[in-house]
């Protein structure tokens, strides 16, 4: 067999093909919300804030999320200020003061510690009162209920940075209540459950 050359091809081939679809004539018939749609915009990257309101559904969502981080904003500072009772350990501000306060029972009494931080010079130094009685306390084989015991104490705020306060109640209680006034009418009352 022999090699045959292959035939020229034809000369319309060796022109440019020519396309008949055209999109800028395509876009000039469209809809004006097609052309908006399809007009060249410069890319920019999307804000985070940008992002989260691009559209109606996404700024729903924002608002609740928005809503429940303030709530729990507002909570975590009220809760600050007003331990709640069921706290093991209470940690309260008193004339600037930060208290850290817990209470532990052991044989029939309860071991109430406190520790005083001061995170600055301005706060209050000086002689702090306090009255402490047992809630809930155990009924005893008596009908005639007793009056809880109610321990009054005072200690001495000092300039250093920290100190350490204890003290031995001569009850054992699941709860307690704790009342601490400063000379300068600044009064804090907190519940304490001890461990």
């Amino acid at each position: 067999m022999e090699d045959k050359p292959l035939p020229d091809p034809p000369k319309h081939l060796d022109r440019d093909v020519v396309f008949y679809y055209s999109r800028a004539h395509r876009l000039e018939r469209a809809s004006p919300a097609v052309r908006e749609m399809n007009r060249d915009i410069p890319k920019t990257s999307p804000s985070l804030f940008g992002s989260l309101t691009s559209n109606r559904a996404y700024t729903m969502l924002l608002i609740p999320i928005l809503v429940c981080a303030g709530f729990g904003m507002i909570y975590s500072k009220v809760s600050a200020k007003h331990p709640t009772p069921s706290s093991r350990i209470q940690r309260i501000s008193l004339g600037g003061n930060t208290l850290k306060v817990s209470a532990q029972r052991f044989q029939g009494a309860t071991y109430l510690r406190i520790t005083k931080t001061a995170p600055d010079t301005g706060v209050y130094t000086g002689a702090v009162d306090m009255a402490i009685t047992p809630l809930d306390l155990p009924p005893s084989g008596t009908e005639v209920r007793e009056s809880p015991p109610v321990i009054s104490h005072r200690i001495f705020f000092n300039s250093d940075e920290e100190e350490g306060y204890g003290l031995s109640l001569p009850f054992e209680a699941p709860q307690i209540l704790m009342i601490l006034q400063t000379e300068q009418d600044e009064r804090i009352r907190i519940h304490i459950k001890p461990e």
